[in-house]
């Protein structure tokens, strides 16, 4: 946080009017300072200079207020701040003394002001950094925070001088602008809080001219629990990006309406569900109501809020409790988040001396998990919790058509796109021909397409604004072709700028950014971890005799860090959805569909990357089925590290037909590789049990999927600890564990031609037994019997399938009386039928010695034709507890 404010440290000065002082570096080129300091106007001249900079540059003004004392200057940007990324807005919104966070700010003050060399008649104004914290509560009747200094201060008040137009930084975002020293506390500085500038008439339009971000106040206090917004950049997850609000909210007035009805209840807390198909507009419904409400009038009071971060750096939810302003927290995918969203609520409901808090629970479906958690949170009282809204593809259209949705989106591209390129975001690449009115290429007859979510109308604008700039991406047949491509080229700009010349392999760029978005990263331990998965599988089968350098797997990681910083307190972000998903499935189709095998299996990748990454495929598999098929051969090829992983990853990601389908083809991956040569039977039997379990008993069904999937994964690993130790005597009651019966239905693998002549052959065989029971049934010998002899015509087929269900199925032994005493019994008793039909059949064998090799023969077919379709029960025996 200190370094990043030393970084933005500006010395301003006016020599005409022998003013001089602080300055905050927005970005390259953009300085925030005091007005007093600058004096701007007059014919005077301010100039400005970086901490990398031994010459001052000239700075002019483009936007000023004298009664807030503030002015935003701009020098050149190849001169001042350069490479400096655009600054983090924010505002301190909560008051828990546990954890206040520091604040900072880094300054010229005249304390500090020091000879050039001990013989030099010359002075030099040096750096002094000060810190301290703010009670938000402090200083509210003037508006203005006071920041109670920490450690040593001057003897006077006039050593001050200097400092002020410094920023104040908290958790590496700008809250304040340093203005004045209170006289009366000599540990005490008064900030201006940047709401005010923001609330400025024209500041953040000038800001965002420069910029090419709209400066949107986050809680800087709260930033370890929540995301941040992301970085401006010229790329495709950027725009496509719900929180960088490039495009409008269509639709969904009703339902914004609605919501923001629901944050201003009455209730202290409150929890709802928000549900909707992926690309319906579920995140950016939430940044639209969050945005509403901290921007309300003057008569309401503002709010404050943001997305819950997945990997906080605390986890004192308590924070959220003494907050001045209410709060509005959503938490995307939620439905695989529940114990952080229990923690949470729990820590709401303990005490609660704070403003209201509404949490938004976003997720693809709530049949399986709302209903739990809802009587959950009743039970500690959580508000009443009575509210789920639902987002339906038509929700984004509402009044709007396909058409208007994409000619907006193209605008809204279009426009961001330059203003990123007039803040210095692009580069030589990029040519200056972006326009809203782009000729239609692959948004050609969206005027009829058929109702769809509205990111597929964005990808489609978005696709036409690139393809008319960058020609070469028109020759594209897919619109996501040519955003990955537009990524492919951002990243490509980075690596070069941060890897030796002519070094920079783009396959490999684009492999390891894949494995980015698969694995994550929490630490830097990770990161390397991560990027060495990534190399070696991106580099299989060539043959490696020696690992890559450190140096150079290092700098893969920095170019990573640099094209997609954390959110929230990680060590990198990653490419958004939905272009990594489409990105992954090339990589994984360039590799020979080996990528996700050979990644997953990696050493270097630790428990918690295995099961982000095997979440991540699940998620996007429901889009790109075929990218399950890896993932189910990495957890075959290593059930006891990537089973467990694999189960819950499924269980929290997708629904209950998603999911039996997906452990369907994990069965059947794991009774291939039992078969293999090197396979431990045991561990494999146990491991198929397992899987058996999860399809077939009604907890995948229930309320409750995850408690059932860690209840049985506690089994599981019960009966592998047991298979690890010593066999029990036998006869020792008090040590041998209970059994049950785990029935796994293990189907044979063979071929499609093979299929289909087996189950044609049982097919006509059924046919042709029921036609000659019938045929029987209608001779003289059998009208005899009466009505009752019509009973033959279901018992006997059914006798086949009875027996072929034994024979097939069961896998009997040779032992058993029922092996040679039911098939021949079934034999015997159809071609006696077949005999009293008198059905004509060619010569030269009898009727008594063909009709018991037909039948015995389509018996058996049938048999191996269930065997095929259902498949064959292994009895194991696996603990009950």
């Amino acid at each position: 946080m200190v370094g990043g404010a030393v970084l933005r440290t500006v010395e301003v000065t006016n020599s005409q009017k022998g003013s001089y002082g602080t300055g905050c570096l927005i970005a390259p080129g953009l300085v925030l300072t005091a007005h007093h300091v600058a004096l701007p106007g007059e014919g005077s001249v301010v100039t400005v200079r970086d901490m990398a900079s031994a010459a001052f540059t000239e700075a002019a003004v483009v936007w000023e207020s004298p009664e807030l004392d503030a002015v935003l200057l701009t020098a050149d940007r190849a001169l001042v701040g350069v490479g400096m990324s655009v600054v983090r807005w924010g505002e301190l919104v909560c008051d828990y003394p546990g954890r206040r966070p520091a604040c900072s700010m880094t300054g010229f003050p005249k304390a500090m002001r020091r000879r050039a060399s001990a013989s030099s008649e010359r002075y030099v104004d040096d750096l002094k950094t000060v810190e301290g914290t703010i009670a938000p509560h402090t200083g509210s009747r003037s508006r203005l925070y006071a920041l109670e200094v920490d450690g040593a201060v001057p003897n006077e008040v006039k050593s001050w001088q200097g400092l002020s137009g410094a920023g104040v930084f908290c958790e590496g975002v700008l809250v304040g602008l340093a203005r004045l020293v209170d006289r009366q506390w000599d540990r005490c500085l008064m900030v201006l809080p940047l709401s005010h500038l923001l609330a400025a008439d024209g500041f953040t339009r000038a800001v965002a001219t420069y910029t090419g971000m709209t400066p949107r106040l986050q809680p800087a206090d709260l930033r370890p629990l929540l995301d941040n917004l992301p970085d401006p950049t010229l790329s495709s997850s950027h725009l496509l990006d719900p929180r960088s609000q490039v495009i409008d909210l269509t639709g969904m007035s009703q339902l914004v309406h609605q919501i923001e009805q629901w944050c201003k209840g009455t209730d202290r807390i409150d929890v709802a569900a928000v549900t909707g198909l992926g690309g319906t507009g579920k995140s950016r419904l939430v940044t639209e109501v969050l945005h509403r409400l901290t921007t309300a009038s003057s008569n309401q009071h503002p709010w404050s809020g943001g997305f819950l971060a997945e990997t906080p750096t605390h986890t004192d939810y308590k924070v959220f409790t003494t907050a001045s302003y209410p709060l509005l927290l959503a938490v995307d995918r939620a439905e695989t988040r529940l114990p952080q969203i229990r923690d949470l609520v729990a820590a709401l409901a303990d005490s609660h001396d704070g403003a209201a808090v509404r949490v938004l629970l976003l997720a693809r479906g709530h049949d399986t998990w709302w209903p739990t958690l809802r009587r959950y949170l009743r039970t500690r009282n959580v508000g009443p919790v009575r509210e789920a809204f639902t987002i339906t593809p038509d929700d984004a259209l509402n009044s709007y058509s396909p058409e208007d949705i994409y000619v907006e989106a193209k605008s809204g591209f279009a426009r961001r796109i330059r203003v990123l390129q007039r803040a210095g975001h692009g580069d030589d690449t990029w040519p200056d021909s972006v326009v809203a009115d782009a000729p239609r290429h692959y948004g050609a007859g969206i005027e009829h397409a058929p109702r769809q979510p509205v990111i597929y109308h964005h990808i489609a604008a978005l696709a036409d604004v690139l393809a008319h700039a960058n020609p070469d991406f028109a020759l594209m047949d897919h619109p996501m072709e040519v955003l990955l491509a537009n990524e492919e080229e951002y990243v490509r700009r980075i690596a070069e700028a941060r890897l030796p010349e002519g070094t920079v392999d783009t396959k490999l760029i684009r492999t390891l950014v894949t494995a980015q978005f698969l694995a994550g990263a929490q630490t830097a331990r990770d990161g390397r971890a991560a990027v060495r998965a990534g190399f070696d599988a991106h580099h299989r089968g060539y043959g490696i005799t020696a690992p890559p350098d450190a140096g150079q797997l290092a700098a893969l990681d920095d170019v990573l860090t640099a094209a997609y910083p954390a959110t929230d307190g990680a060590h990198w972000g990653a490419v958004g959805e939905p272009l990594a998903a489409a990105w992954l499935t090339e990589v994984e189709a360039d590799s020979g569909d080996e990528f996700i095998e050979t990644f997953l299996l990696h050493e270097s990748l630790g428990a918690d990357q295995c099961q982000q990454a095997l979440s991540t495929i699940a998620r996007s598999a429901q889009d790109q089925p075929v990218l399950s098929a890896g993932a189910q051969r990495a957890v075959a090829n290593d059930p006891e590290r990537l089973l467990p992983a694999a189960a819950k990853a499924v269980a929290s990601e997708l629904g209950t037909d998603h999911a039996r389908q997906w452990f369907a083809g994990l069965e059947s991956a794991l009774v291939r590789r039992a078969a293999h040569h090197e396979s431990d039977p045991d561990t494999y039997r146990k491991a198929i049990a397992f899987v058996a379990n999860v399809r077939t008993e009604t907890g995948l069904d229930s309320e409750g999927p995850e408690d059932f999937i860690n209840a049985l994964l506690d089994e599981h690993a019960a009966d592998l600890e047991e298979h690890d130790g010593e066999e029990p005597e036998v006869g020792d009651q008090c040590t041998t564990v209970q059994q049950r019966q785990a029935y796994v239905l293990v189907r044979p693998s063979v071929s499609l031609p093979t299929r289909i002549v087996i189950t044609v052959v049982a097919v006509a065989h059924l046919i042709l037994v029921t036609g000659t029971v019938y045929d029987a049934l209608l001779s003289d010998e059998m009208r005899a019997i009466g009505w009752a002899r019509w009973c033959f015509i279901v018992a006997i087929p059914c006798a086949h399938l009875a027996t072929a269900t034994a024979l097939g199925g069961l896998r009997l032994s040779l032992r058993e009386p029922v092996t040679w005493i039911g098939p021949p019994f079934v034999v015997a008793w159809t071609t006696a039928f077949a005999l009293i039909a008198d059905s004509p059949i060619p010569p030269p064998l009898p009727p008594w010695v063909l009709w018991p090799v037909v039948f015995g023969a389509g018996l058996a077919g049938l048999a191996v034709a269930w065997q095929i379709w259902v498949g064959r029960p292994s009895v194991i025996q696996s603990p009950s507890g």
